[in-house]
């Protein structure tokens, strides 16, 4: 996930030809922005309003930008080979979204109705990089190795929009034959349908609730981080609930972003919820335990 839009923009800049290319960009920016300030103004109906969906016609002045800079160059030969890659590559290229989906388009709502999008009306999204943590739930350590797993064929990207108690999923395939990874359809439900209901509803008030918060950490945590003036060693102890606000790091606390490579949850009292920054290295681990219906963090990993 290498490069930022900036850089790309240096490079086209060496070249006079690209001079138009360039003042194309900076009008396309000015107009998303101008857009964004209209979009900030409105009165949402509700969350699933606000979501990456229906901004999906605001989004696609940003993808002129992208595309100008992305049509031509050749995507990575590996671009296939692990999700996280493909994902990547599907939210930054619109050429590449319109030929990893399949359309038409199938989106299943909430109450079981289904309609469609044809090729013609699919305007740009972003489902990934617009947000900064991406959310990995796991149910045991093992499981986390999945992410690396080239076999795998299913998976998963969740828009868990917590006030509201809704999930707007991505589900993507792998085709058995070109081994590609493709859009197959949409899906809108609600927590009752999650196998982590409990833990959301739970997850919802731990993140936006100071005093709540409090009161669901275990008396003492266990406690691992990596020294970075010793060579990334690792510190392993324990800290106490008095502490946690000292080390605790940043919740997502209204829209979680998360990926599932196929990981089941055969024990929902054990949840492994792992954030990984998506602009940089930053990675955070947070062990919850449920016991006599009552979640507590237990574990902290930074």
């Amino acid at each position: 996930m290498e490069g930022t839009r900036a850089e790309k923009s240096v490079i086209m800049a060496k070249s006079i030809s690209y001079g138009i290319v360039g003042c194309c960009v900076v009008m396309s920016i000015l107009l998303g922005c101008t857009s964004r300030t209209s979009s900030v103004n409105r009165e949402p109906d509700d969350l699933i309003a606000d979501s990456l969906y229906t901004d999906s016609i605001l989004e696609a002045e940003d993808t002129f930008a992208i595309d100008e800079l992305t049509e031509e160059t050749p995507l990575p030969v590996t671009v296939d080979e692990l999700f996280d890659d493909f994902i990547f590559n599907f939210d930054q290229s619109n050429r590449l979204q319109r030929s990893r989906i399949r359309f038409p388009l199938t989106i299943v709502e909430s109450d079981g109705s289904r309609t469609s999008i044809s090729r013609g009306e699919w305007h740009h999204r972003y489902v990934f990089l617009q947000q900064e943590v991406c959310t990995a739930f796991w149910n045991t350590t093992s499981q986390m190795a999945l992410p690396q797993d080239t076999s795998i064929v299913n998976a998963r990207l969740e828009h868990i929009f917590l006030h509201s108690r809704q999930v707007e999923a991505y589900l993507f395939n792998r085709d058995t034959i070109s081994g590609e990874w493709y859009l197959s359809e949409e899906q809108i439900t609600s927590f009752e349908h999650s196998p982590l209901a409990s833990f959301l509803d739970f997850y919802q008030r731990f993140a936006t609730d100071s005093i709540f918060q409090r009161q669901h950490l275990a008396q003492t945590l266990k406690f691992r981080t990596t020294d970075e003036e010793s060579d990334y060693e690792v510190i392993e102890g324990t800290i106490d609930a008095e502490q946690w606000t000292e080390f605790a790091p940043e919740l997502p606390q209204d829209v979680l972003v998360c990926i599932n490579y196929g990981q089941t949850y055969t024990n929902p009292n054990r949840v492994l919820m792992q954030m990984r920054g998506i602009s940089n290295g930053l990675q955070n681990m947070l062990r919850f335990q449920c016991d006599d219906g009552r979640w507590r963090l237990t574990e902290f990993e930074n």
